[in-house]
């Protein structure tokens, strides 16, 4: 099945997806606040999304629940360490743009059934990644209205 074959490429090329997507954030003016992170951070980071995304893709293996709790806190996080909302949202939107490029650069599909087999999977990574930006927006909201509560704003 074309799905699973997709979904092992981008597990096995996980390095290679993270270490694109890296050098896109940091060379990116609108996510400047990335640079603060170290390059062992950034790269870990990046690559736990990739060589997750099976998982996150596949309902026997998760829950919304899971999503909903791991990416909210995400977006607490991001929010502490002071990345701007926008910057976060982009970093998603640039993974999953990055994870296609990558899969049209490898030229995987060779039929119309496997573009359509594709297409699905591709139905499942957006679905995947605007439920992400939901909930880490969501949660840096959450996490903005607390610090304000407490009198003390981040810029």
């Amino acid at each position: 099945m074309v799905y699973l074959r997709l979904i092992q490429l981008i597990e096995d090329h996980a390095t290679e997806l993270t270490s694109r997507l890296r050098s896109d954030l940091l060379g990116r003016v609108e996510t400047k606040g990335y640079c603060g992170f170290s390059e062992d951070l950034l790269r870990r980071r990046i690559h736990d999304v990739y060589r997750r995304l099976g998982t996150w893709l596949n309902p026997d293996r998760h829950t919304l629940g899971e999503i909903t709790t791991v990416y909210t806190e995400l977006g607490k996080e991001r929010f502490r360490e002071g990345i701007p909302l926008n910057e976060v949202v982009l970093a998603f939107m640039l993974a999953k743009r990055n994870l296609w490029v990558f899969v049209q650069e490898m030229r995987f599909l060779d039929s119309m059934d496997e573009v359509h087999q594709a297409l699905e999977l591709n139905n499942k990574v957006v679905l995947f990644f605007d439920r992400a930006i939901y909930f880490v927006t969501k949660g840096y909201v959450e996490e903005l209205l607390e610090d304000t509560a407490r009198g003390s704003p981040r810029p």
